[in-house]
């Protein structure tokens, strides 16, 4: 029987909108600077988007017209003073830069467009949008003063450590050493204290006793080891592992006090002995540690790599700060610039002002500070107004990712604040931040982006934040000297709460400790409902995961607290969440409840950068739905103002390799062409003069080199932008910072190969040689720049990197290609599917690489072996070249190691390791999007929905959907900034359907599948093709 193929094509936006319009409509959608609307938009030439309004079949723009008026009455008069372009032959409605009059600082602008179609016919003008400038300039900026209040706290006493020490020669990542020292007591001890930490994981063992465990080198562990010592011979040992970086560390000192009261104290240093071997009993130390080597003394304590873990830890007191002023007439707007560090929340008149949690956002501090911009006219009244502020810590005075000491400043705690009020005769009043305002410790007595917070309800004062309080005990703001960074609008879009979570199940493990489990992993806090006495103490603490018995699993958080407390103020029902932390969890164990907690108590809170979920994927098979569930919330849970590697642990950094692997699944997920615009400006303030880059942006070490596939981030990621956005500006914008580090790859290469060693295919379980790997990025990241020159009409730039692209291809197979078996040095997945991804595998060897693939996918049982690397494109590789179906066997298994594993072992998000479940707690996340880029592939190949390069942005699409083993159906929907993309098809017996929606002015290239087909039969709508 022969096959039909019924393929129903659409251009429309909606059946019902088809059935009521049938002609071109007002433009719709308009949007500046990918925001609606919005405020703060920095630069002189922002750029316009808008969707056609228009549901016929085959409706395009032919022209356009935008006039900007600086009024919203001059725009409807038809009076545009500012710009009016005229009729502009142009299929362009998207990224369209003004080119007006020159705009304003901190002003106001109205805007309208309409459009011509394809037969000349012209729309309506659109509905009034509005884009608001950022302050320009630093005289917007006078009388304004950074503001805070000066901490008296002391110093806690440091205590006298040994030096950091390692083995000699030994410094793999993942390989435990094994460290001991003997010591003799000439008297019984009274008192025994150990101070230990290690980077990063470690066991510490007193005469072959466990004394206990720690995880991070951020935290100095103490332990009381009286009851484990006596007289004469003692044997102190450890175990250590470092997981997670180049350098690794030991440090200890033991202080006994004997029954003298004399001190003898014991010192990590060359006089303790190591080994990467355990053999028999080697807690303790005998007479002669022959096979043992002395170690290596690393640094001393307090030195440029550790620091003083523990030191400086406690975070600054968050703060309060006021000012009542009077506005003695009617006004006509009002706007507020403000920013804090670490973080605020804003109040005027006792209401909050805005949505955003954690503003301003993680920014390279020492370089760069946003400000945010509100519309506050609603807010402020003729008379008497009070303006208020709370300050925390967040990131800037946090102890982030490996210091323990605050990342960027000793404080104080700072605010910064204008207030601008507009009359209707043109005067102006403002409201600055000075001297005049007042300052008091805040109700949070603790606040830490790891640790927690811990707010005391008792110490609130009631109306702080509005007009006629009685401040008696506040004391005057103190000027605090400016930062040098400069202080600029919002980039990126800000951290909102996106959902909340009611707990599905809550169960009481041990008396009195009641732990809900919120059905799925996510980031944010948990909001607290409870009624109880004045100063009871209700502690919340967080897992991912729980321990047999059912009770908290933590150790994978390492030294990141992550609780919170409440004390009750005591007066009826009170409600609590707090404000200047966050993190992941699934499970929230809650102590010092009054009564018993209904599931009503606790509330998960989920708040996350606000990149518009725009993208959704679905087929018939529910394992793949599960994973496609697992990703989008493995997103959700990772964009925290920087693209996170993880939100629960001590760390929830902007690692680029984790970045620049997701990014294209990003991408089709949700909006993130303005997120990525935001962290590619992070990446530039932290890269050196020599053009190297940061493994982690915002940078918390500014002298260290990105690794390779890490920093190539800094190339990859504008271009995905581009790709998937048809964003130039991004190319532009960032064109000498991707130049400046393909120059220091150049410069650190031999022979045409950047060689430099790294982390390799990361999490891999069968390791490749880094080499390859360096060396193919380096291609990939040079290819690039060669089309991206290529964009700008850079041609001489096309021309030098084409030309050496050429010969790192000829030197990279020279080296690491064996034609007799065709297979790349190392004989991995990884090391062959790079070379094959990336374009460097001569074309005659492409099939015999591809084989060879194939039959290692196959002798695994179909299962993969690859890490955060080679996992983001195995199985584009397989599809593209023929084995779709070993692809799609790959995805749907369930079985270690695989992303079914995953959801066969409960997991609601994507995890860092295949093995999360049973692999130890030092690198353990529960939720790290990087596994999750397998996404990529459900849209391009199960949906078909594909970018075109040569007219990205989906300009036009390409639509090539790959039916594939057991599915009977798969669909993808896309929000492109042309308006709805999606394609559904539906596979019977003898039957192939397609559903396709495009929007207005965009084409699309249509894939039908017919492999296998003999004479097919294509209709549409019942039609011939």
């Amino acid at each position: 029987m022969k096959a039909k193929l019924l393929l129903l094509l659409s251009l429309l936006l909606g059946l019902s909108c088809s059935l009521l319009q049938k002609k071109l409509g007002a433009p719709m959608n308009l949007r500046c600077e990918y925001r609606t609307n919005p405020l703060g938009v920095s630069g002189d030439r922002p750029r316009l988007f808008w969707q056609i309004n228009d549901f016929r079949r085959g409706a395009r723009q032919t022209a356009y017209q935008i006039q900007v008026a600086s009024t919203r009455e001059r725009l409807e008069r038809n009076e545009p003073d500012i710009w009016d372009t005229g009729k502009e032959e142009s299929d362009q409605n998207v990224h369209i830069p003004y080119d007006g009059s020159l705009l304003e600082s901190g002003r106001r602008y109205f805007w309208r467009v309409r459009t011509w179609d394809q037969e000349g016919a012209m729309s309506p003008f659109s509905k009034t949008a509005f884009f608001e400038t950022a302050l320009f300039f630093p005289n917007d900026w006078e009388e304004v003063k950074w503001i805070g209040k000066i901490e008296k706290r002391e110093k806690p006493e440091q205590p006298t450590m040994g030096a950091w020490i390692w083995h000699p020669s030994n410094r793999q990542i993942n390989r435990p050493i094994y460290f001991r020292r003997s010591f003799q007591l000439p008297l019984s001890p009274n008192k025994a204290l150990l101070r230990i930490t290690a980077d990063n994981i470690f066991r510490v063992f007193l005469n072959g006793a466990e004394l206990g465990r720690g995880t991070s080198y951020n935290r100095l562990y103490e332990f009381d080891v009286l009851a484990h010592l006596h007289t004469g011979s003692n044997s102190l040992a450890v175990e250590a592992i470092n997981t997670a970086g180049d350098i690794c560390g030991l440090i200890a000192t033991l202080e006994i006090t004997l029954a003298d009261g004399s001190k003898q104290m014991l010192f990590t240093d060359r006089s303790w002995k190591c080994s990467d071997q355990a053999a028999g009993d080697w807690k303790i130390a005998p007479a002669q540690d022959r096979g043992w080597s002395a170690c290596q003394e690393i640094e001393s304590w307090g030195g440029g790599i550790w620091a003083k873990p523990g030191e400086s830890a406690q975070p600054l007191r968050a703060i309060l700060a006021r000012k009542e002023f009077e506005i003695d007439r009617y006004f006509d707007q009002a706007r507020v610039y403000v920013t804090g560090l670490g973080s605020y929340v804003l109040y005027i008149n006792g209401k909050r002002v805005g949505d955003e949690w954690l503003a301003p956002g993680w920014t390279d501090y020492p370089n760069r500070i946003h400000y945010q911009t509100y519309d506050v006219t609603k807010l402020l009244k003729k008379g008497a107004n009070a303006v208020a502020a709370i300050v925390g810590n967040a990131w800037w005075s946090g102890g982030m990712g490996g210091g323990s000491r605050r990342a960027y400043s000793e404080g104080p705690l700072r605010l910064l604040c204008k207030i601008k009020i507009e009359f209707p005769d043109g005067r102006t009043q403002s409201v600055v931040s000075d001297e005049s305002w007042q300052v008091h410790d805040a109700p949070i007595l603790f606040d830490n982006i790891y640790d927690g917070e811990v707010y005391d309800a008792r110490l609130e004062q009631t109306g702080w934040n509005e007009p006629s309080f009685k401040s008696t005990d506040w004391e005057p703001a103190v000027i605090v000297p400016a930062d040098r960074a400069v202080v600029c609008s919002q980039e990126g879009p800000p951290i909102r709460t996106s959902r909340e979570l009611t707990p599905i199940a809550v169960t009481e493990p041990a008396p009195g400790v009641y732990i809900f489990d919120m059905g799925q992993n996510m980031a944010g806090v948990a909001r607290l409902s409870v009624h109880g006495p004045a100063g009871q103490k209700v502690e919340l603490s967080f897992a991912e995961v729980l321990n047999a018995d059912g009770a908290l699993y933590k150790d994978n958080y390492r030294s990141a607290r992550a609780a919170d407390t409440y004390i009750l103020k005591g007066k009826g029902k009170e409600i609590w969440q707090p404000t200047f932390t966050y993190r992941g969890f699934r499970y929230v164990q809650v102590t010092g409840y009054p009564g018993k907690p209904g599931l009503d108590a606790i509330t998960g809170c989920v708040f996350n950068s606000d990149a518009a979920e725009t993208g959704s994927f679905s087929c018939s098979n529910e394992l793949i739905n599960r994973i496609q569930h697992n990703i989008s919330w493995g997103l959700a849970g990772n964009l925290h103002s920087v693209p996170t590697d993880c939100p629960q642990r001590d760390e929830r950094l902007g690692w680029m390799g984790d970045a620049q692997v997701i990014a294209p699944t990003a991408c089709f997920n949700r909006d993130m062409a303005d997120f990525f615009r935001k962290w590619m400006q992070d990446i530039a303030d932290c890269q050196g003069a020599d053009g190297a880059v940061r493994d982690v942006n915002p940078c918390l070490d500014r002298y260290s080199v990105a690794k390779p596939a890490w920093g190539d981030a800094v190339v990859i990621i504008p271009w995905v932008v581009y790709q998937y956005y048809g964003d130039r500006r991004i190319i532009e914008q960032n064109y000498r910072n991707m130049a400046a580090w393909v120059e220091y790859m150049k410069k650190h290469s031999k022979d045409d190969l950047y060689e430099r060693d790294g982390y390799g295919d990361w999490v891999s379980l069968v390791a490749s040689p880094k080499e390859p790997i360096a060396a193919a990025y380096y291609y990939r990241d040079v290819t690039l720049m060669s089309q991206m020159a290529k964009i700008l009409g850079k041609e001489q730039d096309v021309a030098y990197y084409a030309e050496l692209a050429q010969k790192i291809a000829a030197a990279f197979n020279k080296k690491y290609y064996r034609p007799a078996d065709a297979w790349y040095e190392g004989k991995t997945q990884t090391a062959n599917l790079l070379p094959l991804a990336f374009g460097l595998v001569p074309q005659q060897q492409i099939a015999a690489v591809v084989r060879n693939i194939v039959e290692d996918v196959r002798s695994r049982d179909t299962h993969l072996s690859t890490g955060f690397i080679g996992t983001s494109v195995i199985l584009p590789m397989l599809s593209r070249y023929g084995y779709h179906d070993l692809a799609y066997q790959l995805a749907a298994q369930k079985t270690f190691p695989s992303w079914g594993y995953m959801v066969e072992k409960g997991a609601t998000t994507i995890w860092e390791l295949w093995n999360s479940d049973i692999e130890g707690p030092g690198m353990n996340s529960r939720n790290h999007f990087a596994f999750g880029a397998v996404g990529r592939w459900f849209y391009d190949y199960l949906a078909g929905l594909r970018v075109d390069v040569q007219h990205p942005g989906y300009k036009r699409a390409i639509i090539a959907p790959q039916p594939v083993g057991d599915l009977k159906w798969a669909q993808a929907k896309l929000n492109t900034l042309y308006g709805p993309l999606s394609c559904r098809w539906q596979q019977e017996a003898n039957t192939f359907k397609m559903w396709l929606t495009l929007p207005a002015n965009t084409t699309a290239e249509i894939h039908v599948p017919t492999k296998g087909q003999q004479e097919p039969t294509l209709l549409e709508d019942g039609r011939h093709l």
